[in-house]
């Protein structure tokens, strides 16, 4: 294989056009090389075929179309406009220009000018109103399929192009062959990652056939972003189980004790867990285990039982949450199903200097056994005696560098236990987490209802509100989840601060408080403590309920504009009722502009009620080839170029990757992708 070349490595500040503050903007969204440039995938192409007929064309339709400029005029007034006249092979046109007019005043008579944009039919009379105008030079041909970028508007979309072929020009000069080329050619007969970049930025022959080869260097892209990342991992991996671990061992008598103090029996699948745990435990080798379980399956208790073999050998567990309200609601159970083992202690934002430096002192001396921190516990020096267990619930919720600190800095490693109620696809789990213990726990206990689902349209007001005071003399309680806090110039999506005051003035004999993000910790702990009190009747709020709020009278959740939350959130949000023995209700309340799709994406709501179901049909809706580029969610956050799909459709090319180049080469490509060293796997 041929030597790294560095050229991708260079800055992009030597690229024509790039000062300093247009380098500064670039750098703002992740590109500051050559390289970054040219692995910026399109996310979209522009197909500038031009339209062949108007007939059957539509205000609103796109139409592309050459012409020459035959007449321009600037209206008077306080609002200006400026109009160009064109004559084409469609016929004459007109072009309005209504603000910022000023810029396209240098289009006059007689230039030949391309004009892309929605057509308006204004009494017969075809017309684009501020369209993309692309001017025509002698002997200068238009490409027909152009590329967008995702670039926050941080420079214009026919900069960026600019930049990309001055960076592609420099590239391909003198292109020494990648060492990983030959490699996925001989594997999977890939292109060449020249070739790709060629094929993602400068797409040729017609739209169809430049979306086939698109998909291709994509893929090339993706083989490379996710064998070094793979790399990493198994890198990661291998160092974390040279480390000692400790042996943990608690007798059968002891168990069984255990399990006969609990005022429940465990279900199939959380005994299934906690054995597999078990036999984990029982080697010195340091566990890494992940554990799916859908809302209100039970994982807290197997959590607790985790944290009990740590305690019975004199040891002690760290349970990591992410939001002060999950930190104060496991405290509560951790303390009451291990009061009588351990000293169980809580440390948040909310904790005076002095709680904290008791906290220090016990946890470095081994009299806290068990103790619950939100991520503020990572950056406090905070030193453990004998951490043996440590125990991240909602691990999708930290970021990267916050899960990086879990990584031990002690003799022995401790076993890590991650655990998520957003369950994503075994297939997936398995490539992203691989090398790692991955259980699931697909059962709720036995006496919970299944919670009913029914979809509503915002014109069904009266019928929800019906079956709310239905709900509310039953003693029931209730959620109302709205999407933002403060109400915008958008109408049609509820705010908290808005609605609240509606749901006061209809429900003018019931308890209404609100509850969002923005609220101290302390706030939001009093309002969902007299929630579950029984002092509030109904909770308006956004969805900071999502994760760590168990209210077991609280039976009914109305999530208004439910057609902007993504299914698995929704499905998050359910399982905040019928946590008790009587059934639950959930009333999904779409805007009644919705369109058809997203209603029946709402509906297999109202029939399916296992997340696992939610998770795979989410990821199958979310087809690829729908957005080109699209980052999409269930991914970790140091990918450039993948998403889910990437990986779900590669997966048996992933699992035949092999490693054989030289440590200089594979570190060469893992600075040019920017794959940081880490000390920790990162979920």
């Amino acid at each position: 294989m041929n030597k790294y070349s560095g050229e991708s490595s260079q800055s992009i500040s030597l690229l024509k056009g790039v000062g300093s503050k247009t380098q500064t903007l670039l750098s703002e969204i992740g590109i500051d090389s050559m390289f970054d440039l040219l692995s910026t995938v399109p996310i979209d192409f522009i197909n500038k075929e031009e339209t062949s007929t108007l007939d059957n064309i539509h205000t609103g339709d796109i139409v592309v179309v050459s012409g020459e400029i035959i007449k321009t005029v600037k209206t008077r007034g306080f609002k200006p406009n400026y109009i160009i006249t064109i004559t084409s092979h469609l016929g004459i046109l007109t072009i309005r220009f209504i603000h910022k007019i000023i810029i396209f005043m240098n289009l006059q008579v007689g230039m030949r000018i391309r004009v892309s944009g929605s057509i308006v039919n204004k009494k017969n009379k075809l017309e684009f109103i501020h369209p993309e105008i692309e001017i025509i030079k002698d002997g200068n041909n238009l490409e027909k399929i152009i590329p967008k970028y995702s670039i926050r508007s941080k420079v214009s979309q026919s900069k960026f192009r600019k930049l990309i072929r001055q960076a592609f020009s420099i590239f391909s000069y003198d292109y020494k062959f990648s060492c990983l080329d030959d490699y996925f050619y001989k594997e999977f007969n890939a292109m060449s990652l020249l070739k790709a970049f060629k094929k993602l930025h400068f797409p040729q022959d017609d739209y169809d056939i430049a979306l086939y080869n698109y998909n291709l260097a994509k893929q090339r892209l993706a083989f490379e972003e996710i064998y070094l990342h793979k790399h990493e991992f198994l890198k990661i991996v291998d160092k974390y189980n040279k480390k000692d671990s400790y042996l943990l061992n608690v007798s059968k008598e002891e168990l069984e004790k255990f399990y006969n103090s609990l005022p429940f029996e465990l279900t199939k699948g959380q005994k299934n867990v906690v054995g597999s745990i078990s036999d984990l435990f029982r080697s010195s080798a340091p566990s890494k285990v992940l554990v799916q379980g859908d809302v209100g399956c039970g994982k807290t208790i197997v959590a607790v039982i985790a944290c009990l073999y740590a305690v019975k050998n004199n040891l002690q567990c760290l349970i990591l949450v992410p939001t002060e309200v999950l930190c104060s609601q496991h405290f509560e159970a951790f303390t009451h199903y291990l009061s009588g083992h351990c000293k169980v202690a809580m440390v948040s934002g909310k904790s005076s200097l002095a709680e904290k430096n008791t906290i220090k002192q016990e946890l470095s001396s081994g009299k806290i056994s068990v103790i619950v921190g939100t991520h503020s516990l990572l950056f406090n020096n905070y030193t453990f005696k004998n951490l043996a267990v440590v125990i991240v619930d909602e691990q999708h919720k930290f970021g990267v560098k916050q899960r990086e600190k879990i990584s031990s800095n002690y003799v022995k490693q401790p076993h890590l236990i991650y655990m998520s109620a957003t369950p994503i696809p075994r297939t997936l789990a398995l490539v992203l987490y691989e090398n790692m213990n991955y259980l699931t726990i697909p059962e709720k206990p036995s006496n919970r209802v299944i919670t009913e689902t029914v979809v509503y349209s915002d014109n069904s007001r009266k019928e929800i509100e019906d079956n709310v005071t239905k709900h509310l003399a039953g003693g029931m309680q209730i959620y109302w989840v709205c999407t933002r806090i403060e109400d915008t110039e958008e109408d049609d999506k509820h705010s908290v601060s808005v609605f609240s005051e509606n749901i006061r003035k209809r429900f003018n004999n019931s308890s209404v408080e609100v509850l969002h993000g923005k609220l101290s910790a302390e706030e939001k702990i009093k309002i969902i403590n007299n929630f579950k009190l029984g002092k509030i009747d109904i909770l308006v709020t956004t969805s900071v309920i999502e994760v760590g709020v168990d209210c077991s009278n609280a039976n009914c959740l109305i999530v208004e504009n439910s057609e902007l939350f993504g299914l698995a959130q929704l499905h998050q949000l359910r399982g905040r009722v019928g946590r008790g023995v009587t059934r639950g209700y959930c009333y999904l309340v779409h805007s009644s502009n919705t369109g058809l799709d997203a209603i029946d994406k709402l509906k297999y709501l109202e029939s399916h009620h296992s997340g696992f179901d939610v998770a795979e049909f989410d990821l199958k809706i979310r087809g690829t080839g729908t957005y080109l580029g699209n980052k999409q969610s269930g991914m970790p956050d140091n990918y450039r170029v993948c998403n889910i799909n990437d990986i779900m459709e590669n997966i048996s090319y992933i699992k035949k990757f092999k490693y054989e180049l030289s440590s200089a080469e594979i570190n060469a490509l893992k600075k040019r992708w920017k794959v940081k060293e880490i000390d920790e796997v990162q979920l």
